[in-house]
């Protein structure tokens, strides 16, 4: 395969796809990465200081790294009560990007729904990495699924992906996946995001709901409704005002996703460690100590 360069514009690519669904579909790490399944399987990604050195095709490479959604963020405007947070937020976290994998929608499903209820980063890695060793093809990849451990994930991995791969060919891809047997808002948002480049789908997971605890943000709103989700589309559901995910999607926009994902980022770096002291949004922290 040729190598080709491409310029990062600032962006880290290990601190990138460290929160990303795409990292299940790679294997490697210290800036150097080869993907295991899908397009293009077997290329290989590789940060030479603000460079990236790839034998992936360009366009793909820009979506794994993030380099895509660069212009997005500089284009997209939060509300004004929430561009003090983004402003905080694009301090602390500049190098990082969204990366998403447009082409391997099924292969990114997959990771998001073994991730329900476990760590990501012990467990679905591992299985992932396992079930693309022995299939690059999802549907046979989730029939293998429960050869490779006992969880309930891996045992209703396969319904889940064979409707999945009908939903995400339709034209409701949010409502048609929650119509899906264990696949929930979070799941459905999550799949939105990493899968198909939707950057105003928030996925609602316990990093995001503790932000906004922490930072006061969407005050008196919760998770999404899964019977609400189901029959109506975000805009339409009387329940809007109270869903978190509606609120980040329509104050935040396009950076609503990339706010996520910085959320999951700095949850990890200091909230689950207690290292309040060292934290970049101690400031608006109501739980600082």
């Amino acid at each position: 395969m040729a190598l080709h360069k491409l310029k990062l514009r600032g962006l880290d690519l290990g601190l990138t796809l460290y929160p990303s669904f795409v990292l299940s579909l790679f294997e490697g790490g210290q800036g150097a990465y080869r993907k295991l399944a899908g397009r293009s399987a077997g290329c290989h990604i590789k940060q030479v200081g603000g460079e990236l050195l790839t034998s992936c095709p360009v366009e793909e490479a820009e979506y794994y790294t993030g380099v895509w959604y660069l212009e997005v963020r500089e284009r997209e405007s939060p509300s004004r009560s929430l561009s003090w947070l983004v402003e905080l937020l694009l301090e602390a976290y500049a190098p990082l990007g969204l990366s998403v994998d447009v082409f391997d929608p099924l292969h990114i499903f997959t990771a998001v729904f073994l991730s329900q209820t476990t760590s990501y980063h012990t467990n679905v890695l591992s299985w992932t990495r396992r079930l693309w060793r022995m299939a690059d093809d999802p549907l046979r990849a989730a029939e293998l699924a429960p050869s490779i451990g006992g969880s309930f994930q891996l045992r209703r991995l396969a319904e889940a992906v064979r409707c999945a791969s009908s939903a995400l060919q339709s034209g409701d891809v949010r409502r048609e996946l929650l119509r899906c047997r264990y696949v929930g808002p979070k799941t459905a948002d999550a799949t939105l995001l990493f899968a198909l480049a939707d950057a105003s789908a928030a996925p609602v997971d316990r990093h995001m709901a503790g932000l906004c605890r922490r930072l006061g943000l969407f005050e008196g709103a919760g998770a999404p409704r899964p019977s609400y989700c189901r029959r109506y589309r975000c805009g339409e559901c009387p329940a809007r005002g109270g869903c978190t995910r509606w609120l980040a999607s329509s104050q935040l926009g396009r950076l609503a996703g990339w706010v996520q994902t910085a959320f999951y980022v700095h949850e990890k770096l200091y909230c689950s460690r207690g290292l309040c002291g060292q934290c970049p949004l101690r400031r608006e922290c109501r739980e600082a100590r």
